[in-house]
């Protein structure tokens, strides 16, 4: 039923005509007229409406989705973002949580080094030859300082750190690429630098660091070596001599502790600290004796300077332990500051020389041996002698005379020597060398120590065996010389020589070193008819007016040197000299090897007695006298040094 006042379906409405129906008349022919132009208009209207109708235009009708499908979309985006999320924490703390943990604790971790103060060096008698002290680095931070209180800085400055102001302002001024560190001066005393930090200077601080000191200055430098800083931990380490060589005992070894810190590196309260502790260092007790050491160096200086030598050594040996009581040289050097590597070589284990005439009791020992020959074997003694086709004479020139074997050691003959050792060949002369330590280094374990020089007999020319038999051709240190001298002064055994009396555990415990090696080179027999031949040297030395082998109340065994050598700077001429003078004292009962050589001495006089013969005197006299060994009396025993 239609509702109310709504026009009901299929009615006509007002102004409108059904299709096909006729236009209706109007009262008047004009108003017919009007009336249908009107119809007619308002006729095409409503074909083309509905026209339209027919046709009506394409619009996009956007329509609301399922709310279940939206929200099922929405459940599966979360999920999976929650998923990422959990395999990542999965991934942090059930796979990679160890190397996460590390990294936290390396931020938060800070190491504090615990140093292990490098050990000190004692001579036997408790002198200290090198030792660790705290030092400051005094540094100067020029942003914190104001340039016009930097001249006043400067100048307060100067005493302590003993510079002038002008370079403290100079430094101050010119601080380089980091402007906020200038270090002033490095191993400043502790004390010094508590006083720079009691002055309250803006912009001045210090930094702790140790320091080698060395209080007796240069003494036994050369045995000592020295140390350096690295620049990276400031941990000393040995460079050279006994510095380096026990390096790992000196030294120690550092400890360390970790503390956890915050983010302003202020340590975490109630946190435990990782403590490694340090190592301690060990302290060493060398053999020397520094009142003998210190009157060795000071008779070397003596003597190259008037001599104008190019070095001198000394080495004074206990020929019943081994012990090197002293290991003297000149030049020497400030083991604090070395100003070369070079200049600290530790001559009397680096350096080889020939030793000349002291070698020949090598020779005398293999024929006493097995050559058949006895101290009294006597030989016709020319002043030059001619064997092989090369000539061979003695140092000076003489009428012929017999010699026995005893008398052509003693009086140093070259001529003598050649033919005495024609009863021995050359393997048995080179194995007396070798075993009598010549070619090999003495066991001392210093570095730089030389072996010396000697070759095979399958290497040596024509003449090698002549003028090994005197010395020459053959390289030895002076400490492979006061080592052969001890052996004969001990019996023939040898004792290696040593240089380190002990050193004090962990504990703080003193450890003696273990007993030297003790080897028989020569029998017994041997070496008392050398020590009875040597006895002689002295008096054949007052003889010639150098008396340097004469010590009231003492019976002194000794042999002189003098090796001619080749001079490449002027020629090659043979015009270069090493000058030695080794002795044993008291010869009755040997408690002392003295062995002394000068290299290249510039003078007229270069033989071994005259300039090497008074050091040894000097030196063994006050050693007898500083260790209180007491005289024997001074008798020589009688040995028959010529025949009819």
């Amino acid at each position: 039923m239609p509702a109310p006042g709504a026009q009901p379906t299929g009615a006509q409405r007002p102004g409108t005509r059904r299709p096909g129906a006729a236009p209706s008349a109007g009262p008047g022919q004009g108003q017919g007229q009007g009336q249908g132009k009107r119809r007619g208009s308002a006729a095409r209207s409503r074909r083309a409406a509905g026209r339209r109708d027919r046709f009506p235009p394409f619009r996009r009708v956007l329509r609301r989705g399922s709310p279940a499908r939206r929200l099922n979309v929405t459940l599966i985006c979360i999920i999976f973002a929650l998923s990422l999320f959990a395999g990542r924490l999965v991934q942090l703390q059930g796979l990679d949580w160890s190397t996460y943990r590390q990294l936290a604790e390396q931020q938060r971790l800070i190491k504090i080094p615990i140093p292990a103060v490098r050990g000190a060096i004692t001579t036997s008698d408790g002198k200290v030859l090198a030792m660790t002290v705290q030092t400051d680095v005094v540094f100067a931070d020029p942003a914190l300082i104001a340039a016009a209180k930097r001249p006043a800085i400067a100048a307060a400055l100067a005493g302590p750190l003993a510079m002038p102001p002008a370079r403290i302002l100079q430094l101050i001024n010119e601080h380089g690429p980091s402007p906020d560190y200038v270090a002033l001066k490095a191993g400043v005393p502790a004390a010094t630098g508590s006083r720079i930090i009691s002055l309250d200077l803006p912009g001045i601080n210090e930094t702790p660091s140790y320091s080698r000191v060395y209080p007796n200055g240069d003494l036994a430098a050369n045995l000592l070596g020295f140390t350096d800083t690295n620049q990276k931990t400031g941990e000393l380490h040995g460079t050279a001599g006994v510095e380096y060589a026990d390096n790992s005992l000196l030294a120690g070894k550092d400890g360390e502790e970790d503390v956890e810190t915050g983010s302003q590196g202020q340590p975490i309260p109630l946190t435990q600290d990782d403590v490694h502790p340090q190592v301690p260092a060990e302290n060493l007790r060398l053999t020397i004796q520094s009142d003998l050491q210190w009157e060795a160096q000071q008779a070397c200086k003596a003597r190259v300077r008037l001599t104008h030598a190019a070095n001198c050594s000394i080495v004074i040996m206990d020929p019943k332990t081994g012990k090197i009581l002293a290991m003297a040289q000149w030049p020497e050097f400030n083991p604090a500051a070395p100003k070369s590597v070079a200049s600290t070589t530790d001559i009397p284990v680096a350096d080889v020389f020939e030793p000349g005439s002291t070698a020949k009791v090598v020779t005398v020992a293999a024929a006493l041996e097995r050559g058949g020959q006895t101290p009294m074997s006597v030989y016709r003694i020319p002043d030059q002698i001619k064997v092989d086709g090369a000539w061979y004479h003695d140092a000076e020139i003489h009428p012929t005379v017999h010699y026995t074997v005893a008398g052509i050691l003693a009086n140093s003959s070259n001529v003598g020597m050649v033919q005495v050792v024609q009863h021995v060949s050359p393997s048995i002369q080179y194995q007396y060398y070798k075993k009598l330590g010549f070619g090999s280094v003495t066991g001392l374990g210093l570095p730089g120590e030389s072996p010396g020089l000697l070759q095979p007999p399958s290497q040596w020319s024509a003449d090698t065996r002549y003028t090994l038999s005197f010395g020459q051709g053959v390289g030895a240190t002076a400490v492979q010389m006061a080592s052969l001298y001890a052996a004969i002064a001990n019996g023939g055994v040898r004792v290696q020589p040593s240089i380190i009396a002990g050193h004090t555990n962990s504990d703080g415990k003193y450890v003696t070193s273990p007993r030297p090696r003790r080897t028989r080179v020569l029998r017994a027999k041997t070496a008392r008819e050398l020590m009875r031949i040597l006895q002689q040297v002295p008096m054949v030395d007052v003889a010639g007016s150098e008396p340097w082998g004469v010590i009231a109340g003492y019976s002194i065994a000794a042999k002189t040197g003098t090796a001619q050598l080749a001079d490449p700077q002027r020629g090659g001429c043979l015009c270069e000299y090493g000058s030695s003078y080794i002795g044993i004292a008291p010869a009755t009962d040997p408690q002392l090897v003295v062995a002394v050589h000068v290299q290249d001495p510039k003078t007229s006089d270069y033989f071994g007695d005259e300039v090497a013969g008074p050091v040894f005197n000097q030196v063994m006299k006050f050693a007898l006298q500083t260790m209180k060994i007491p005289p024997d009396g001074g008798k020589r025993p009688k040995v028959r040094l010529t025949a009819p």
